[in-house]
């Protein structure tokens, strides 16, 4: 072999095990991505939440990287204030509920997030695709320029891994909390009886943090306090508890003491939490 066939066979397969190395750390970040997309949300039946939960894995494990991004940015990220609900099947027979994990972030970030993670579908689509068409490997200098296109992408895919095992991480902390929350007295009132665990629901939480803000070891106003709350957690409304008025809500959660005062001849309800015995 010449000198320059030498040159070419060696380059050529430094291209061919970088080539190698992205493909198996992009399997291996589609792995992770399929992680969180299955299990950032779930509605159904509780008694075949199990069954629901490993249909939901297996039909995320059938789809393409873009569609997983798609999903990712449309359901697991949101910009800051368009977080939203889970959907609910309000055709399921039985207990039935809905949860849905989502990571909440600045609109700038997430629109850098946004744009990072769909040139790499780009990347990646034209690494598995159009590689060998827009690269010259039958050259030594086309092979360079082969090697500097794929320490690209890996550096790109090393700043998207970091990402998501942050994520991964998180999703697992969140996991085991909602296990506990899950094996908890009250959830496990909530699904044999179907009364509200009023202590661990956010708006019970809210509604408590807005009285300490607004009348400490005082009697808070309910309309003021519904306004706090209502702008902090725009999703937290009554009705979804099956009520018809936050002061409704107040008095069913039975964790507060209410009343009503007069100011100027009208009456105002106010209200506090109850000392804890």
């Amino acid at each position: 072999m010449t000198p320059e066939g030498t040159a070419l066979s060696a380059t050529r397969g430094d291209v061919e095990r970088l080539y190698g190395h992205c493909v198996l750390r992009l399997q291996a970040f589609e792995l992770n991505l399929k992680a969180v997309v299955a299990t950032h949300r779930f509605s159904g039946a509780i008694e075949t939440f199990e069954d629901g939960l490993a249909r939901r894995i297996n039909e995320t494990r059938r789809k393409t990287m873009g569609a997983l991004v798609g999903e990712m940015l449309g359901s697991v990220l949101a910009p800051l204030g368009q977080e939203g609900l889970p959907d609910a099947d309000d055709h399921t027979p039985g207990t039935s509920f809905a949860f849905s994990r989502k990571i909440a972030l600045p609109a700038e970030a997430f629109s850098r997030i946004e744009g990072e993670h769909r040139d790499l579908v780009a990347l990646r689509n034209s690494l598995v695709h159009n590689f060998l068409e827009e690269h010259d490997l039958l050259s030594v200098k086309g092979c360079l320029m082969a090697q500097q296109a794929l320490a690209s992408v890996i550096d790109r895919l090393r700043r998207a891994e970091d990402q998501i095992a942050e994520w991964v991480t998180e999703w697992a902390r969140v996991g085991e909390i909602l296990t506990e929350k899950l094996n908890s007295p009250e959830i496990r009132d909530w699904i044999i009886t179907g009364r509200i665990p009023w202590p661990a629901t956010i708006i019970v939480q809210a509604l408590l943090d807005a009285a300490t803000e607004l009348a400490p070891g005082g009697w808070a106003s309910v309309k003021t306090a519904a306004a706090l709350v209502a702008r902090r957690h725009p999703d937290e409304r009554p009705e979804n508890y099956g009520c018809r008025t936050w002061r409704q809500v107040i008095h069913k959660s039975g964790l507060f003491n209410l009343r009503s005062v007069k100011i100027d001849g009208r009456g105002h309800a106010r209200y506090r939490a109850r000392p804890k015995l």
